[in-house]
Parts: C-alpha cells; sequence; structure tokens
C-alpha cells in the first residue's frame, strides 16, 4: 500500500501544473488536464496498466495517443478521487460500444461511470455513481452559420438567441448535445434529429436535451467555462 500511495503522490505532484478539480457538483467528479509538453510521453505512460498503453498505441497518430493519454490520466485521477481508490488500482478501458470503462486493475469489475473528452491541449474526465456523458471544446471554437442550420432545429436557434450575454451559446449547444447523447450510449452524428435542446436556463447554466427515440427521455447538463474551454456535463435522465 505504501508502493502505491507514493505512486499516486508522484504523479499528482508531477501534474500538479496541469492538473485542475472544477467545482464539485454532488456525486460527480471532474478532473480537468491541460497539456505541458515538460511531461514526456514515456514518464506519463509509465503510470498506466499494460491494457491501457496497448489501447493508447491503437492510436496512429502521435496527437492522438496524447489526447488518449491525457484522458486517460484525467479518468483515473476522477475516479480515483470519487471512489477513494489509488489510481494504479484502476484502469480506463474501452467497452463494448468503445465506451470507457472503469475497471479494478486486472480485473473485469467495473467500478462505476466515466465519460472522457479531449480536444487540442487538453482533456477533462468525471466519474459518476451513474451514466454520464462530458464534452470539451475552446471556447474560441467557430460554428459556421452553415453547420448551425444543418444541425440544429429552429426552436433550438432561438434558444441560442437568449443565452448570447452568458455563453458562447453555438458552442454550448453543440456540447450539450454531444454529452447527453454520451451518456445515452449514442453517437451525435448519427442520431442529429434525435437529441434536441428543448429548454434552457442560461443564466443558472443548464440546458435540458431530449432523446427523441422509442422511448422518450430528458437530461438536464451543466455548463462550465474552464479557463478558455467550454465543458459541458450531463446531470440527470429520466424517461417520460
Amino acid at each position: 500500500m505504501k508502493k502505491y500511495n507514493y505512486v499516486s503522490h508522484n504523479l499528482s505532484f508531477c501534474l500538479s501544473s496541469s492538473i485542475v478539480w472544477p467545482p464539485t457538483i454532488p456525486g460527480y467528479q471532474l478532473t480537468f488536464i491541460r497539456d505541458n509538453p515538460v511531461l514526456e510521453q514515456k514518464f506519463l505512460t509509465s503510470f498506466l496498466s499494460a491494457r491501457e498503453i496497448t489501447f493508447i498505441q491503437s492510436r496512429t497518430e502521435p496527437a492522438a495517443q496524447r489526447q488518449c493519454l491525457l484522458g486517460r490520466l484525467a479518468a483515473k485521477a476522477a475516479a480515483g478521487r470519487r471512489w477513494n481508490i489509488p489510481w494504479e488500482e484502476i484502469e480506463i478501458l474501452p467497452g463494448p460500444s468503445g465506451e470507457p470503462l472503469a475497471i479494478k486493475i486486472n480485473t473485469e469489475i467495473r467500478v462505476g461511470y466515466i465519460s472522457i473528452s479531449h480536444t487540442s491541449g487538453a482533456a477533462i474526465a468525471a466519474a459518476a455513481g451513474e451514466p454520464v456523458g462530458l464534452d470539451v471544446e475552446s471556447s474560441f471554437r467557430h460554428l459556421s452559420d452553415q453547420a448551425w442550420k444543418w444541425a440544429f432545429k429552429a426552436e433550438e436557434r432561438g434558444l441560442a438567441e437568449e443565452g448570447a450575454d452568458y455563453y458562447p451559446t453555438r458552442l454550448a449547444l453543440w456540447c450539450a448535445r454531444e454529452a447527453a447523447a454520451k451518456s445515452w450510449g449514442r453517437g451525435l452524428l448519427n442520431h442529429l434529429n434525435q437529441v434536441q435542446v428543448t429548454q434552457a436556463d442560461w443564466p443558472a447554466g443548464y440546458l435540458w436535451i431530449t432523446w427523441l427515440g422509442e422511448k422518450t427521455r430528458i437530461c438536464e447538463t451543466s455548463l462550465l467555462l474552464q479557463e478558455e474551454y467550454l465543458v459541458a456535463l450531463t446531470r440527470k435522465n429520466f424517461y417520460i
């Protein structure tokens, strides 16, 4: 146990200038990691299990490997803090549909639910006791008029106009839909017509997203501005 504590402390120390614990939402643990070129890939990989390394190396592009690595470290940190387990006793591995699973190392015992998202230079992960979805984008990313009209219904575009004083609303709606789709185990691009933002409380940073499938579902999504990044996190899921 002393070895585990030492390793966890060592990794936390090495990432101390890059790792951030965003404001806690009851039941959820968020971990945000900003990339730091000083942290060598080989060194960071040494904190992963053999199966995690194999998964990361399945990415052919170095940039994709780096993003995947940061995402795994963020997920291990979030899971460790959420369930009070040393990081190196947790593996983050892909599930049947590619979704990340937090399991106890060298077993198939699931610890809880994980969602990971990354963008250029940063990664974020959420750990929770129920299905969770997460998405992050640079708040400076621009969604073109063409993409905006193609991907969103008129009602959604109207909601966006109401929140212009609070968030980059086009991006917020996209991130919220992406996070919701993840929490439902779906890919957004394959289900654009079935995932819709139906209500917004912009001052409070809440959006409600509806799944228009065989069974109608609604999830509540929280928005968070983390440095220059916009984060969307699903909080509640229920059927109607």
